[in-house]
């Protein structure tokens, strides 16, 4: 056994430090497995037993000294109304951490640690939180959630004791801990306008990065991710790029969320082309409540809120330019609906739609 190792274990013995006599015992097993086989299996079922113990957390929440306010929200068990819709990227990778869990015995045989920090970065409502929220679930863990947004104080040496209450309360048991806004205090040490404390706050969290225990996840959001410290990135077992919806997500998302539109969702994918699944949700909330006030058709208050695609909606009653509606119905045939799907979207007969097309066709011929 290496002199080192040998050191640090006494030394985190000897001062009371869990983590770090953790740390050094899954530095030495893999080091003694061909010398003592039976050692190492010791060691690894020690270690596996004090990782899969009790999730029931009795310890007390981490409030503000002076508001005595708790400083994270809870959610235990998480409940999921519904699914987060991802890229295939992003999913299978989120499925690989799950099945990683479920293997972790094995995984901690060989020496190989599960994914334990997670670095979410995005803009806002393209399912952060959401993912957070789905894998928490997925693995029965509770989800502990900082807004470090809302704790940074005017006075940062307060700010900087609530943090690191809340990081030694999360990681004293198995969670899920979401670092929501992260980017408000894990900021370039370089950053002239940043104050000392909070250039510290960075090294703290560089530190909890690298300590953070194997039986809980840490994930980090950010909408920001250019204004983070370049070490911090390294500390990330894992990044996942959100970005807005593809219109396929958009497509599957109406399924899911708004089945009664499903038959409009190749026109509704034009409508919300580019904008996040929170502004499509808010969208859809403020179009149905509108709906029911004006007792209205809640596709055509949807279109209205689309100059383009609202013109099209109304195509057969003569309230757009032949040139406009020609061309939304050429996007759409580009797109790969057929003649028929173009017809039930626009509301135009299919007559006309072929006329359109078969223009189209003649003048790409010529």
């Amino acid at each position: 056994m290496e002199l080192k190792l040998s050191q640090l274990l006494i030394d985190s013995a000897l001062t009371g430090n869990v983590r770090s006599v953790e740390m050094a015992l899954k530095k030495i097993a893999p080091k003694i497995k061909s010398d003592d086989p039976e050692l190492y299996h010791f060691i690894n079922s020690r270690l596996q037993s004090n990782l899969l113990r009790s999730k029931d957390n009795s310890k007390i929440l981490p409030v503000d000294t002076d508001s005595r306010l708790q400083l994270v929200r809870v959610e235990n068990p998480v409940i999921m109304s519904s699914i987060p819709i991802l890229s295939e990227s992003i999913e299978s990778k989120l499925f690989q951490v799950v099945k990683e869990r479920s293997l972790i015995e094995k995984l901690l045989e060989l020496g190989l640690a599960p994914t334990k920090t997670i670095l979410f970065e995005g803009p806002p409502g393209v399912g952060k939180t959401m993912s957070a929220r789905w894998l928490a679930n997925k693995l029965e863990l509770p989800l502990i959630v900082l807004d470090l947004a809302t704790v940074i104080s005017s006075y940062l040496g307060k700010t900087g004791s609530n943090i690191r209450a809340v990081l030694d309360y999360a990681s004293s048991f198995p969670c899920v801990m979401l670092l929501d806004e992260f980017d408000a205090i894990a900021k370039r040490r370089d950053d002239e306008r940043e104050l000392g404390e909070l250039k510290r706050l960075v090294t703290v969290l560089l530190q909890t990065l690298d300590d953070w225990p194997e039986s809980s996840i840490l994930i980090a959001a950010t909408n920001h991710s250019e204004l983070l410290d370049p070490a911090i990135w390294r500390r990330f077992d894992l990044q996942l790029k959100f970005s807005n919806p593809t219109p396929q997500m958009i497509e599957a998302y109406i399924e899911q969320q708004h089945s009664d539109l499903k038959k409009h969702k190749k026109l509704l994918c034009e409508l919300f082309s580019g904008k996040s699944f929170s502004d499509i949700e808010r969208t859809f909330n403020l179009s149905r409540k509108e709906a029911f006030i004006k007792d209205q058709a809640l596709i055509n208050i949807l279109l209205g809120r689309n100059e383009n695609l609202k013109s099209v909606s109304n195509a057969s009653q003569k309230q757009t330019s032949k040139t406009e509606r020609n061309e939304i119905v050429l996007n759409l045939y580009r797109k790969g609906l057929s003649q028929r799907k173009i017809a039930e979207e626009t509301g135009l007969s299919r007559p006309t739609i072929k006329k359109i097309i078969t223009t189209l066709q003649t003048i790409e011929s010529n």
